[in-house]
């Protein structure tokens, strides 16, 4: 399978129509502990944000809260997927594909949340249990969160080493960067990073685990040249 030059396509195709069963299957146990963290963690999201302030100014917050934006890392992620299929390192493909994967799908996943839940960032008011279902409000989850730890967990899970290490403390050092800066509330970056992790995880469970192949065939027919392409 890792030859495959099609595979990225298949896994494309295989982890789209397998979204709505993979939420499904979800351990209940590791869903219930998700929840239940960031629940306990809301508790104190007030007193957290307050006592976070004191990091408000310093500049290491803007500099680590850019590494979440969306709109620099979705683009940065693909130009090394792209770059990657220039060399013979399939891992490293891999690796680079999850990333993009986990960015679209994690996303997606964040955005509909903070539609649906509504709820009022720090620096609208006070209150961390403001919700608006559907109001344009948009703190819960925290997008940055997402973003970083979809981005950076499949590269730890296929090159478990010290430098990876040091990427998921700078993917946590961008979640928290969003509190200080009163764009989050704490259990709103909490969220974000279990949605982000989890997903990459998924997929790249899902990629090293999977049997899928392709079929590519040259036909010829009169006044016919075909190349087809089956997707298993």
């Amino acid at each position: 399978m890792e030859d495959d030059p099609f595979r990225f396509l298949i896994w494309l195709k295989t982890d789209t129509q397998s979204i709505g069963s993979g939420l499904l299957s979800t351990e209940p146990a590791k869903l219930a502990v998700g929840v239940a963290s960031t629940f306990i963690v809301s508790r104190f999201d007030e007193r957290l944000t307050k006592e976070s302030e004191t990091w408000r100014n310093r500049e290491l917050m803007r500099v680590v809260e850019e590494l979440g934006d969306a709109n620099a890392v979705r683009p940065f992620a693909f130009v090394i997927f792209a770059g990657s299929l220039f060399t013979d390192n399939h891992k490293f493909q891999d690796a680079a594909f999850a990333s993009v994967e986990a960015l679209i799908y994690a996303n997606v996943l964040t955005n509909a949340l903070k539609f649906g839940f509504g709820r009022q960032r720090p620096w609208q008011g006070d209150d961390a249990f403001s919700f608006h279902p559907f109001s344009g409000n948009t703190s819960f989850p925290s997008g940055h969160a997402t973003t970083a730890f979809a981005a950076i967990t499949p590269w730890i899970l296929y090159y478990p080493n010290t430098a990876t290490v040091l990427a998921i403390v700078l993917a946590t050092g961008t979640a928290f960067s969003r509190v200080p800066l009163k764009y989050h509330w704490p259990s709103d970056v909490m969220a974000g990073a279990l949605i982000g992790f989890s997903t990459a995880s998924w997929l790249v469970r899902r990629h090293q685990q999977g049997e899928t192949t392709s079929n590519l065939t040259f036909q010829v027919a009169p006044q016919t040249i075909s190349l087809r392409l089956k997707l298993n």
